[in-house]
C-alpha cells in the first residue's frame, strides 16, 4: 500500500495508519460487545480529542512530504492512512446503533472522497488516452458574444414573460395537496435541520427535499402554525384569513428559482443542437401554459420538470462533445430530480438504453470496436450515477444516518419496484458479458439490430404516430372505445377500468391537448423525418428520435405501474415535447427553403418573434394555465381532469360578496374554497351536523365529481339518515354562480343554494 513512498515516508505513514486504526478500534470497542476485549477506557470523551489530533497529524505529515500541492496526491495519501480505521468504524456502525451521527457522516464523507478521487483519476486517464484537454472551445464571454445580441434579448424577453405570467394571479389559487407542503412538510424539514434531527428530514415519500430547500425562505416571513388549516367537528378552520400573503411567501421563491434555472435549457440546447434549434425549443418551453401553471404551486412536480429534462439534455451534450463537465452536470441534475420525486429513476433505465441507441444511430460510433465503446460508456454511466447519488446524499440529511435510503430511493423505490427486477437482470447480464465474454453475446444482438436499425426507427416513429392519431380520432369521435376523461378521473385505478392498450393510449391525451396547437403540429410531424434513411446523421433529428423513445418508455412505465399519467404525473414530458417541436420547426423551415429554392432562410429572431406573439396571446387568454386545453380539443372535454383547485378562489369571492357571509355555512368538495371563504366551511359527510347548523350553500367542481360519487356510494347504498345528495349537484342546472375553467363546460365550479 505504501510502495510508492520513500523509506522515511513509509515509516511515518505506517505509524500513523497503525495509530489511527488502533485509536478507532479502542473507540469502537466501547459500543460493540464482540470487541469488548479491547475496552481500555470507560468514556468516549478522550477519543474525540484523539481523532482531532490524529487528523491534524495525518494532514501535517502529507503536507510535510509533499513538495507542492496536488490535491489528488494529498487526498490519496490521507485516504490510505485512514483506510484501516474506516473499515473498523464501518464494522462498528453496522454492529451498533449507539454511535453519534458524526461518525455516520464521517464514513459517508470518506466514501464520497474516495469516489471523487477515483472519478478524477478516471477523467485524467481518459483525457490522456485521447490526448485532449477537457474544455469548451469558447470562453463564457465569447459564448455570449457568439449568441448575438438579438438572440440574447429574445432569451431575456421569453424568460421575463415566463416570470410575468407566473407572477400573475400567483396568490389567487388554492391548490389541492399544497397544504401538505406549506402547512407542514417544509417547516418540518427546516425545524428538524435546526434541531439536528436528521432522520426527521425524511418529510415525504416523494421525497420532495428540493421543494423544502427552494421554498424554505418563506418560513422566515410566515409561521405555518399561524396559517395551518385544521378540522374540527367536520368543519375546516383557518386561523388567519390573509392567506394571499402566506401563499406569496412560499410561491415566489419557487417561481424565482425556476425562472433563474430556465435559461439553462437554452444553454444545453445550444451546446447540443446549435443556436436556431435552441431558441425555438426554448421559446416553446418557456411559453408553455402548463409549465407556467405548475410552477405556481408548491409541489414536487413544479421542480421535477426542470431537473429531469436538464439531466437528460446534459447527458446528450456529453455524448456529443465528450466534455466530462456535462456528465457531472447530468449527474447533479439527476440527483436533484431524485431528491424531488422518485419517478426520476426512469432516467437510469433510459441512460442505459441510450448507450446502445447511440451506438446504433451515431454514424461515428460504429467505427469504434463495440467492446471498447461499451466499456467506456458503462464507466461514464457509473460516474454519472456517482455524481447523482453524491448530490442526493449531501442534500438529504436522513441518508447521513441511514445510508440504506440510497437503495430505497433508487432501485428499491416504490416508483421503480416493478421495473427494478428487469433492469437489474439486464444490467447484470450486460456486465457479466462484458467482463467474462468480451461482450460477444451483447455484440451479436446489437449487430442484428444494426442491420434493422432503419426499420426499428420506422417502427418507433410509427408507434408514436399511430398512438397519437388513434388518441386524436378517439377524442374527436366521442371518446369511443376509450373514454380518456373517465379513465383519468381515478388515475391510480386505471387498470381496473381499461385494458393495457387503453391505459397506454390514455397517457397521450393530456399531452396532445395540453400543448399549444403549434407545438402539437410540429410534434406530430416529427416522426416523418425518421423515414429518411440517413436521418441519424443530424444531431438534432437523432435527439428528436431519442426524446420520442423516452416518451414511449415513460408511458410504458406508467402503464406497467397501473397509473394513468394525468398532467402532473407526466409533467417532465411537456418540455421534451417542446424541444421536439423546436427541432421539427427548424427542419421544416430548412425543407421549405430547399423545396422552393428560397434565397434566404427566415431568421431565428423573426420566427421566434412570431412564436412569442402566439404564445403570449395564448397565455393572455388562459387565466388558469395549469388547466390549459388546446383549441383542438372539443369544448365538451377538458385536459386537467384531476385539477389542482382551479376556480376555488373565484367561488369563495362570490360567496364572500353575499350578505352575512361571515355567518354562513357552506359545503365544498375541496378545501381550497375554505382558504378564501370568510364564513364557516365543511368538506365532511357529517350530514346531521350540517343540517343542525344550517347549511347554506354547496360548492362542487368537475375535478372532484368522481371522488365525491365514489365516497358517497356507501352512504347512498345504506340510505344513511339525513343524507345530503352532494353527488347530484354536479349535474344539477341553474347554479347561483358558476365558472367555466378556461371556458370549458366540462371543467366547472358551481355554487348552489342548499334547500332542505
Amino acid at each position: 500500500m505504501l510502495a510508492f513512498f520513500d523509506n522515511q515516508e513509509k515509516r511515518v505513514y505506517g505509524i500513523l495508519t497503525v495509530c489511527n486504526a488502533l485509536l478507532t478500534l479502542l473507540f469502537v470497542s466501547l459500543q460493540v460487545n464482540s470487541l469488548a476485549l479491547f475496552r481500555l477506557a470507560s468514556s468516549n470523551n478522550p477519543f474525540y480529542l484523539g481523532f482531532a489530533i490524529a487528523g491534524v497529524l495525518s494532514l501535517g505529515a502529507v503536507a510535510y512530504f509533499s513538495s507542492q500541492f496536488d490535491w489528488k496526491k494529498w487526498l490519496s495519501r490521507l485516504l490510505l492512512i485512514w483506510l484501516p480505521g474506516i473499515l473498523i468504524l464501518a464494522y462498528g456502525l453496522s454492529a451498533s446503533r449507539h454511535f453519534h451521527y458524526i461518525f455516520w457522516i464521517a464514513l459517508g464523507m470518506y466514501v464520497i472522497a474516495s469516489g471523487v478521487l477515483v472519478s478524477a483519476l478516471f477523467i485524467g486517464k481518459e483525457r490522456a488516452a485521447e490526448n485532449r484537454i477537457d474544455s469548451e472551445a469558447l470562453t463564457c464571454k465569447n459564448w455570449f458574444i457568439a449568441q448575438g445580441l438579438p438572440t440574447l434579448l429574445l432569451i431575456l424577453i421569453v424568460t421575463g414573460m415566463f416570470f410575468v405570467f407566473g407572477l400573475s394571479r400567483l396568490t389567487e389559487y388554492a391548490a389541492v395537496d399544497e397544504p401538505l407542503w406549506i402547512d407542514g412538510r417544509i417547516a418540518k424539514y427546516w425545524k428538524n435541520i435546526g434541531e439536528r434531527d436528521w432522520k426527521g428530514t425524511g418529510i415525504s415519500d416523494k421525497p420532495g427535499i428540493t421543494v423544502a430547500l427552494v421554498t424554505g425562505p418563506g418560513t422566515f416571513f410566515k409561521s405555518t402554525k399561524e396559517y395551518r388549516t385544521t378540522h374540527y367537528q367536520g368543519e375546516v378552520l383557518n386561523l388567519k384569513n390573509d392567506v394571499k400573503s402566506y401563499y406569496f411567501a412560499f410561491r415566489l421563491p419557487q417561481l424565482l428559482f425556476v425562472t433563474l434555472f430556465l435559461p439553462l435549457f437554452y444553454f444545453f440546447l445550444e451546446r447540443l443542437l446549435g443556436r436556431r434549434h435552441a431558441v425555438f425549443g426554448f421559446a416553446f418551453i418557456a411559453l408553455s401554459p402548463v409549465l407556467i401553471g405548475i410552477t405556481k404551486i408548491i409541489n414536487p412536480d413544479s421542480l421535477l420538470w426542470v431537473f429531469a429534462p436538464l439531466s437528460l439534455l446534459s447527458y446528450l451534450v456529453f455524448q456529443k462533445r465528450g466534455s466530462f463537465r456535462y456528465l457531472i452536470f447530468s449527474g447533479i441534475f439527476l440527483g436533484l430530480a431524485l431528491l424531488t420525486k422518485y419517478v426520476a429513476n426512469i432516467l437510469f433505465v433510459f441512460f442505459l438504453g441510450l448507450i446502445f441507441l447511440e451506438y446504433l444511430y451515431h454514424p461515428k460510433q460504429a467505427l469504434i470496436p463495440f467492446t471498447r465503446y461499451l466499456k467506456k460508456s458503462l464507466e461514464h454511466l457509473a460516474l454519472l450515477t456517482f455524481a447523482a447519488l453524491t448530490t442526493f446524499y449531501i442534500l438529504f440529511p436522513a441518508v447521513w444516518i441511514k445510508p440504506m435510503k440510497l437503495f430505497t430511493s433508487t432501485l428499491g423505490s416504490q416508483a421503480f419496484e416493478k421495473v427494478a427486477p428487469l433492469f437489474l437482470v439486464v444490467t447484470l447480464l450486460i456486465l457479466l458479458d462484458q467482463w467474462l465474454n468480451a461482450s460477444r453475446f451483447t455484440g451479436v444482438i446489437l449487430s442484428l439490430f444494426q442491420k434493422l436499425k432503419h426499420t426499428l426507427a420506422w417502427v418507433i416513429g410509427g408507434i408514436f404516430f399511430t398512438a397519437v392519431s388513434f388518441t386524436l380520432l378517439d377524442t374527436w369521435l366521442g371518446m369511443t372505445p376509450y373514454h380518456f376523461m373517465e379513465l383519468l378521473a381515478s388515475p391510480k385505478t386505471i387498470a381496473d377500468k381499461s385494458d393495457f392498450i387503453g391505459a397506454y393510449l390514455t397517457n397521450f391525451y393530456p399531452l396532445l391537448f395540453g400543448i399549444t396547437p403549434l407545438v402539437f403540429l410540429f410534434l406530430i410531424i416529427a416522426p416523418f423525418f425518421f423515414l429518411k434513411k440517413h436521418f441519424a446523421e443530424s444531431v438534432a433529428l437523432r435527439t428528436s428520435f431519442y426524446l420520442i423513445v423516452f416518451t414511449l418508455l415513460y408511458y410504458l412505465g406508467t402503464t406497467v405501474n397501473h397509473v394513468g399519467a394525468i398532467v402532473r404525473y407526466q409533467i417532465i414530458i411537456f418540455p421534451l415535447a417542446a424541444i421536439i417541436a423546436g427541432i421539427t420547426l427548424e427542419h421544416c423551415l430548412t425543407a421549405i427553403h430547399k423545396k422552393f429554392s428560397l434565397k434566404e432562410m427566415p431568421t431565428p429572431v423573426f420566427v421566434t418573434s412570431l412564436v412569442i406573439l402566439l404564445g403570449g396571446l395564448t397565455l393572455f387568454l388562459t387565466p388558469f394555465p395549469l388547466s390549459y386545453a388546446s383549441a383542438l380539443l372539443p369544448a365538451k372535454y377538458s385536459v386537467d381532469v384531476k385539477d389542482m383547485g382551479a376556480g376555488s378562489y373565484e367561488a369563495a369571492q362570490y360567496l364572500n360578496s353575499l350578505p352575512e357571509a361571515k355567518n354562513m355555512l357552506i359545503w365544498t368538495d375541496k378545501d381550497g374554497v375554505c382558504k378564501f371563504f370568510v364564513g364557516r366551511c365543511s368538506s365532511s359527510r357529517n350530514y346531521a351536523m350540517m343540517r343542525e347548523n344550517g347549511l347554506d350553500y354547496i360548492v362542487v367542481s368537475a375535478g372532484r365529481q368522481s371522488r365525491t360519487t365514489k365516497m358517497m356510494g356507501g352512504d347512498i347504498a345504506n340510505n344513511k339518515p339525513g343524507i345530503i345528495r352532494f353527488d347530484q349537484y354536479y349535474t344539477k342546472t341553474n347554479p347561483l354562480f358558476h365558472i367555466l375553467i378556461n371556458n370549458r363546460p366540462s371543467h366547472f365550479v358551481k355554487v348552489f343554494r342548499f334547500e332542505q
